[in-house]
């Protein structure tokens, strides 16, 4: 009978640690890609664009690769590129950033070196979305877009 639930208990053991590992490499292989937003305040729109790739240590490298925007009223006073409604200006990439994937909460994870504040990416894997939450509590959706 004690050989009978050993066996049980192991089995169960290892049934979940499959489990666990194969839901893990799954989620990576759906995390990584391109992915776009849009957005606008009270002057501007803007189109962003996220592209995550893993990286060697287990980790994925996020870059946000094009950062778009453009006047919603033409105002040749303003103090950036942003003075022609309708002209999109292109910003640039940004750097590139290392986060961590934590499986449990399905979330990609920035942690600020210096100040220690972390920076979450909640990840929806059956929307194909990634929801970025600012520190002021904004949040920017960002969709997949085929490559």
């Amino acid at each position: 009978m004690e050989k009978s639930k050993n066996t049980m208990f192991l089995l169960l053991g290892l049934t979940s640690l499959i489990y666990s590992c194969s839901s893990s490499a799954d989620i990576k292989g759906d995390i990584c890609g391109k992915y776009a937003s849009t957005s606008e305040n009270n002057y501007d729109y803007f189109r962003d664009t996220l592209q995550i790739k893993p990286n060697d240590d287990g980790k994925f490298d996020i870059q946000t690769i094009a950062i778009w925007s453009a006047a919603k009223q033409d105002d040749p006073e303003r103090p950036n590129k942003n003075k022609k409604a309708g002209v999109w200006n292109n910003y640039g990439a940004g750097e590139i950033e290392v986060a961590t994937l934590k499986v449990s909460d399905t979330t990609l994870r920035i942690t600020e070196p210096m100040t220690g504040r972390v920076r979450i990416f909640k990840i929806n894997t059956d929307q194909k979305t990634i929801t970025q939450i600012s520190a002021d509590g904004a949040k920017t959706i960002y969709s997949k877009i085929a490559d």
